[in-house]
């Protein structure tokens, strides 16, 4: 219950819960707790999120674990917190998961910190250096602050490393067959017709603009 109401961004009900299942005498374990972070998150209690996080031991006798931390640099990055965020990562007792390193660098987008982001990346690259979506997230980072000469450096990363971007996809159910569509792919039998399709309904909406 705690983490559906999490999930559907309904925090005070999810807090509210937990706090019923600690009164009845439950015990939380480390699983609950990350619904619990999880929906400070999603609901930007960065104050409880604190108490909660810091009190994971003290107060209900479960370590802190990887997924909490991730939890909290999430948290933290949402609002804008991002030294915040970047210090909790820093001080963490294990080395930081790829997810505490996304979450960081994610909300470096979202507030457009190129400096934080900078740092981050590069962690984040040494867990999986094919990650394409990585180089194109820090270009996009940089070039938001108009550091052109940032830009570049992780353009060239991406080059002399040999990492292609991932092309962007989609796929359709029709009469119970799935059929899947590349940026820019030719190799469906019915290709041209689709593109045909396609530019028609592009004229059709340049024509309701006017």
């Amino acid at each position: 219950m705690i983490t559906a109401y999490a999930s559907h961004g309904r925090a005070k009900q999810a807090l509210n819960v937990f706090e019923q299942m600690i009164s009845g005498g439950f015990k939380p374990d480390d699983i609950t707790l990350v619904g619990v972070l999880s929906a400070c998150n999603h609901g930007g209690l960065v104050a409880q999120g604190r108490e909660y996080f810091q009190n994971m031991k003290r107060k209900y006798g479960v370590e802190t674990k990887k997924e909490h931390y991730a939890c909290m640099i999430d948290l933290l990055g949402r609002v804008g917190l991002l030294e915040d965020a970047h210090e909790l990562i820093t001080k963490m007792p294990k080395e930081p998961s790829a997810a505490a390193w996304g979450a960081l660098i994610h909300a470096c987008r979202m507030h457009g910190n190129v400096e934080v982001a900078k740092i981050a990346a590069p962690r984040l690259l040494e867990l999986d250096p094919e990650d394409s979506g990585v180089y194109v997230l820090l270009a996009s980072i940089c070039g938001s602050g108009r550091r052109w000469g940032d830009v570049k450096v992780a353009r060239r990363m991406m080059r002399e490393r040999r990492v292609k971007k991932i092309p962007g996809r989609s796929m359709i159910e029709l009469a119970g067959e799935f059929h899947e569509f590349l940026a820019g792919d030719e190799s469906h039998p019915q290709s041209e017709g689709i593109y045909n399709a396609l530019d028609q309904l592009y004229a059709m909406s340049k024509l309701e603009d006017c």
